[in-house]
């Protein structure tokens, strides 16, 4: 476990934003604009394949600033061996030291075999055999592996303390991410699901094996208006794609919503996950979510009217924590 990871920090290091990849040099831009206005750390997702590739993206990003912390969310752990995704983040941190945390996850399998003609029988036996080959190279340089799904057998000269984080939306993952991981990544997860359903499964993993239990990084949809209906507006078109996707249906249905909430995106469901409102309120209330256990926040801006000018002011609200 990364001491850092576990140690208890003050808001402006337990809060960081989502920035949504656009192309590399205007990606570069908004990470030059988010630093200067006091972020400490981003959170990344992949995106598609055939997107440009977001770890070397990031190491452009990283001569041009100089405290932020990347994390990436996620990336798909059938797109590369664990051998190789080890060499790019070693690279980073050659360049960026102690400001990467490598964020995994399995994807879908259909993805896996469509894309890249990789077959998960398990997803979680094929995620844990990635932890089981990527953790150790980062972290010792050394791994001699023969398995179900990887072989790797090599030895680095430069190992180094990166954080793998994984991307969790059930017990069991959240119990696999206590064993073995240092953090999950839930993406739309209600905060009282976290706390109810992940926060023992991650405990019980990590009891199992001896280690401290690692951080939640939980995603908060926010959006920067105080009129409900905009907000539940903007929640409904920017996350109604997630929300009926089959993964997160599932697990918004056991968080406690009806199949009819779910499938209707409806405004019971918008308020349970949606913060809104102006600034102070916001910032209040994500305040409130780190009080109720939560150890770190990743703000997802949800697009009203102006998604510059929204991202801008969210970013200084976190940058002045």
């Amino acid at each position: 476990m990364m001491e850092y990871l576990s140690n208890p920090r003050p808001p402006q290091e337990r809060i960081g934003m989502m920035i949504w990849p656009t192309d590399p040099l205007s990606l570069v831009n908004t990470l030059v604009n988010v630093e200067e206005a006091g972020v400490r750390q981003v959170w990344l997702p992949v995106g598609w394949a055939g997107n440009p590739d977001l770890l070397t993206t990031l190491a452009a990003a990283a001569e041009r600033t100089s405290r932020l912390i990347f994390g990436t969310a996620i990336i798909q752990v059938f797109s590369r061996h664990p051998v190789l995704l080890a060499t790019q983040a070693l690279s980073l941190y050659s360049l960026a030291p102690n400001r990467l945390r490598l964020g995994v996850g399995v994807g879908t399998t259909e993805l896996a075999k469509s894309i890249y003609g990789v077959e998960m029988e398990s997803q979680l036996s094929y995620l844990r055999e990635y932890l089981q080959v990527l953790i150790p190279l980062l972290q010792q340089g050394d791994i001699h592996h023969q398995g179900h799904f990887f072989s790797a057998d090599l030895s680095f000269p430069t190992p180094a303390p990166i954080p793998v984080l994984i991307a969790a939306l059930g017990p069991a993952t959240f119990r696999l991410a206590g064993e073995m991981a240092d953090g999950i990544l839930p993406f739309l997860c209600p905060i009282p699901y976290l706390l109810d359903t992940a926060l023992p499964a991650l405990s019980a993993g990590a009891a199992s094996v001896g280690r401290t239990r690692p951080p939640i990084v939980a995603h908060v949809p926010v959006a920067l208006t105080e009129n409900r209906e905009a907000a539940l507006k903007a929640g409904r078109k920017g996350l109604g794609f997630y929300i009926k996707s089959p993964f997160y249906r599932k697990m918004l249905v056991k968080a406690g919503f009806s199949i009819q909430e779910v499938d209707a995106v409806a405004d019971t469901l918008l308020e349970k996950l949606l913060v809104y409102g102006n600034i102070s309120q916001i910032k209040e209330h994500l305040l409130e979510i780190l009080h109720e256990g939560i150890d770190e926040l990743v703000i997802g801006p949800v697009s009203v009217s102006d998604e510059v000018r929204e991202t801008t002011q969210l970013a200084q609200m976190v940058g002045q924590l």
